[in-house]
C-alpha cells in the first residue's frame, strides 16, 4: 500500500481505502480499480492524494470508453423528452402561482394546480416508468417548485399501491402538490445555502409547515390539504416538528407524504450535493422506518420503489457492474446483483458490498 497524489494517478492502480469527500459522501469504494473516469471525479472533488495498492491491473481500452449511461439512453428517447418538457412547464406554472402568494399575499387558484397537474400525470406516456422518469430527471435544479411538482407524481404513485379510490388518489396528489408550500416564506438565501444552516437559519426553516398551514387555510383548502403542509415534517416516534406529534395525531396523508417527501428530497441534487442513491435511501428507510413511519405504508412503499428496479444496471462499491435480478423482501435495500460471466452476488450476504450507483 502506497499514497499517491491524484495528479500521478494511472488507470489500472487500485484503491487501498474508502475514499470519502469533504462532507463525507463516498466518492470511491475500497478496492475499486482506477479508470479515467475515476480519477477525474477524484479532481472534481478536490481530493489531493489517496492510498492505493500495490499492485496495477490491466485496464482494457474499453473500460476507459465509457457506453452511454442507463440516465443518457432514457434522457434519448422521445417519450422521456416530451416528460421533461411538460414537467419544466408545469414547475414554472406552480413557480409562477406559488410567488404570488409570495410577493403579494393574494390568493391562487389552488383547484386550477390541482386540476392541471392531474391532468398533466394521466398524459404521461406510461412505454417508460413513471418513477424511472423522475429518476433520470436527478439533477434538475431542484427548487421548492421541482420537489412539489415531483412530490405530487410520487403522492399520486403511492396512492395507487395503496389501493386508494380516484378520489383519494387525487387528494394525495393534491397534498403532496402544496405540502411545502410554506417555503415562499423563507428567505431564498437561507433554501440554496449550499453550506450548514445557523440555529436561526434552521429555525426559519422549521416554520414553513404552519406557515404552508395558513397559507392553504387562507386559501380556503379543505383540512387534509392543510394538514399535509403542516404535518409533513412530523414522525410517528414524536421526533418530528413542528410540534411533535405521534402517529395517533398525524393525519392519513401526511404520513404519506412524510416518506415522499424524504424519498424525494434525498434522491435529487441539492446545492450542497449529488443525489444520495436510492438503494442508500431504502437502506436509511429501513432502520429507522417501523419507529418514524407508518408501518404499512413504508412497507408498501419501499418493496414499489425497490422492485422497480429490477433489470436496471448498478455499480457496486468496488467498481463491479451488473443487473439487479432480485430484490428479498427483507433486506430490500440489499438485492442480488447478476454480473459479467453469469456471476451472482448476494448484497444480503456480501455485507462489505453495496450498490453506489444506477447506471
Amino acid at each position: 500500500m502506497k499514497k499517491i497524489q491524484v495528479k500521478d494517478l494511472r488507470p489500472g492502480m487500485v484503491t487501498a481505502e474508502d475514499i470519502y469527500s469533504i462532507d463525507g459522501q463516498l466518492i470511491l469504494g475500497k478496492k475499486v480499480i482506477l479508470i479515467d473516469k475515476n480519477i477525474e471525479k477524484l479532481d472534481s472533488f478536490g481530493i489531493y492524494s489517496i492510498k492505493v495498492e500495490d499492485y496495477v491491473v490491466s485496464v482494457a481500452p474499453a473500460m476507459n470508453d465509457v457506453p452511454p449511461s442507463y440516465n443518457e439512453r432514457v434522457r434519448q428517447k422521445p417519450e422521456f423528452l416530451a416528460f421533461k418538457e411538460n414537467f419544466e412547464s408545469h414547475v414554472d406554472l406552480l413557480q409562477t402561482g406559488l410567488n404570488q402568494i409570495a410577493e403579494s399575499n393574494s390568493n391562487f387558484d389552488a383547484e386550477n394546480l390541482v386540476s392541471q397537474t392531474l391532468t398533466f400525470i394521466d398524459n404521461i406516456d406510461r412505454s417508460v416508468n413513471l418513477m424511472d422518469m423522475l429518476l433520470n430527471m436527478r439533477d434538475y435544479d431542484d427548487s421548492t417548485y421541482a420537489h412539489c411538482v415531483n412530490a405530487a407524481i410520487i403522492s399520486n404513485i403511492f396512492a395507487g399501491w395503496l389501493n386508494l379510490s380516484q378520489e383519494d388518489r387525487a387528494m394525495a396528489t393534491s397534498c403532496g402538490l402544496f405540502h411545502d408550500i410554506g417555503k415562499v416564506k423563507v428567505p431564498e438565501a437561507i433554501l440554496k445555502k449550499p453550506g450548514p444552516l445557523t440555529k436561526a437559519e434552521f429555525d426559519a426553516i422549521k416554520r414553513h409547515p404552519l406557515d404552508g398551514y395558513n397559507i392553504l387555510d387562507a386559501a380556503g383548502l379543505g383540512e387534509e390539504i392543510k394538514n399535509a403542509a403542516l404535518m409533513h415534517h412530523e414522525k410517528c416516534d414524536g421526533s418530528g416538528y413542528p410540534y411533535g406529534f405521534t402517529r395517533d395525531k398525524i393525519s392519513f396523508f401526511s404520513k404519506m407524504i412524510t416518506i415522499v417527501d424524504i424519498y424525494d428530497a434525498m434522491t435529487s441534487k441539492r446545492v450542497y450535493r449529488d443525489p444520495i442513491c436510492p438503494f442508500d435511501v431504502i437502506a436509511d428507510f429501513e432502520k429507522e422506518g417501523f419507529d418514524k413511519y407508518d408501518t404499512d405504508m413504508i412497507l408498501t412503499f419501499l418493496r414499489n420503489v425497490s422492485n422497480s428496479f429490477i433489470g436496471f444496471r448498478v455499480r457496486l462499491n468496488n467498481g463491479l457492474e451488473g443487473e439487479v435480478v432480485f430484490i428479498h423482501p427483507e433486506q430490500l435495500s440489499r438485492p442480488t446483483i447478476k454480473c459479467a460471466g453469469d456471476k451472482f452476488i448476494d448484497l444480503s450476504v456480501h455485507k462489505d458490498m453495496k450498490i453506489t450507483t444506477i447506471i
